[in-house]
């Protein structure tokens, strides 16, 4: 019996989950910890903080070992005889390894320049991600929706096999006391059948749409059977909050930093330096022999004249930014005409709902009517079977338009950003 306990107790919790109801809010929620590009974000943080500890770098003294040998052709020679005076001559072979140290004082704003600019692409990077998150957060309500659907599709078809059963056993006790033909029971049955390869067809579109939800938020499907529709949204505002917008304005600030970045290449820059070798010969050229030395001092470098290359990079960049104004600009208007459109569907599926209820109501009365024709003998089984059709379809209809206009209100905030 102990053997058995924690069994029970499992399916007992897979029980408790599968009747908790899932919501359109906790599958946007699931999808996003579940999708894999989210961990791209992960990424470039990483990459970012490997990059900035390389750009600090260039406030830090820059050490060089160098050596070099040579052997020349001709060298320097003075020609002078003195008497009693011997002037060495240079030797062709020359040797010498240095150990130089370099200290930038101030490099024209270039290394705070590669900070912003690496800082700025991170941010532009991560709201890449969330371009892609925006267009998955539509997916995965596009699909909980049409599951939704066949929930009602399933519904439906079940009530109108209620309906077809109950019928068949009074005409059966009629064909068994001989008042009814036995077609008007096989007619029964025929359209029984009917009815049941609609319910699968139901069932089997929302086992697939549970699946791809499934495939999508990385949750069990038995936590996902008992879909809640949401509440329909508000606010049918023009304010767009859409990650593309946010992804337009970071690239045109990293733009904007790689101008700032390539402005630097003009200014002068200056550095201190120091040099320590040995080698033959050293700083002074008439001692043949291999000796220290070292030199230290300022540099000093800017560039006068580069043939208009900076200007004509910063030009190339400002006519990038240009571009990216001009597909922020298109995708708002793009967005708009969608808001609007979204906008006029949400009014038509509300004036087309107050509709449909009155079309259900009268359907369901025709339908009651002919089921009591029907049992009485006064009605054919055809004409009853085409009121219980219509009054299907009508509830069909009823419900998922309710499910669209509450899938409009909802998808014309996703569309804004929200």
């Amino acid at each position: 019996m102990r053997s058995f306990l924690p069994l029970l107790l499992l399916m007992a919790c897979l029980q408790a989950s599968a009747q908790q109801p899932f919501t359109l809010d906790s599958a946007w929620a699931a999808a996003r910890r579940h999708y894999p590009l989210l961990k791209q974000q992960e990424v470039t943080d990483q990459v970012t903080a490997l990059q900035l500890r390389n750009i600090r770098t260039n406030y830090l003294p820059q050490v060089e070992l160098n050596g070099k040998a040579t052997y020349q052709s001709d060298v320097v020679t003075i020609p002078i005889k003195l008497p009693n005076v011997d002037i060495p001559t240079l030797p062709k072979d020359q040797y010498n390894v240095t150990l130089d140290v370099k200290q930038a004082i101030y490099d024209g704003g270039a290394t705070s320049s590669q900070r912003e600019l690496q800082l700025a692409q991170q941010q532009a990077e991560k709201q890449k991600v969330e371009v892609e998150m925006h267009k998955l957060r539509q997916q995965v309500m596009q699909v909980f929706f049409n599951a939704l659907i066949w929930n009602e599709h399933i519904a439906a078809r079940k009530q109108m096999m209620d309906e077809v059963k109950q019928r068949m056993e009074r005409l059966q006790a009629g064909v068994d006391n001989g008042t009814v033909l036995a077609s008007q029971v096989d007619i029964l049955k025929a359209e029984l059948l009917k009815a049941q390869q609609q319910l699968d067809e139901a069932t089997t579109g929302k086992a697939t749409a549970l699946n791809i939800l499934s495939l999508l938020t990385g949750k069990d499907i038995r936590e996902m059977e008992n879909l809640r529709l949401p509440q329909p949204a508000g606010n049918p505002d023009q304010n767009l909050q859409r990650p593309e917008l946010g992804l337009y304005s970071l690239q045109t600030d990293v733009l904007r930093r790689q101008s700032k970045l390539t402005g630097t290449k003009a200014l002068p820059k200056v550095s201190a330096f120091a040099q320590g070798g040995y080698g033959r010969p050293g700083l002074n050229m008439l001692d043949n022999r291999f000796d220290f030395y070292y030199i230290g001092g300022l540099r000093l470098q800017w560039t006068l004249w580069n043939w208009r290359q900076t200007r004509t990079e910063r030009d190339i960049l400002r006519v990038q930014e240009q571009s990216l104004q001009s597909q922020s600009e298109t995708f708002t208007l793009q967005t708009r005409s969608q808001l609007l459109q979204q906008s006029g569907e949400i009014s038509s599926l509300a004036s087309a709902m107050e509709k449909d209820k009155e079309i259900v109501a009268l359907r369901t009365k025709v339908k009651d009517v002919s089921a009591a024709q029907l049992d009485n003998g006064v009605l054919t089984v055809h004409d009853y079977l085409s009121d219980l059709f219509a009054e299907t379809q009508a509830l069909i209809t009823q419900k998922t338009r309710e499910i669209q206009w509450v899938y409009a209100t909802i998808n014309y905030q996703v569309i804004k950003g929200y």
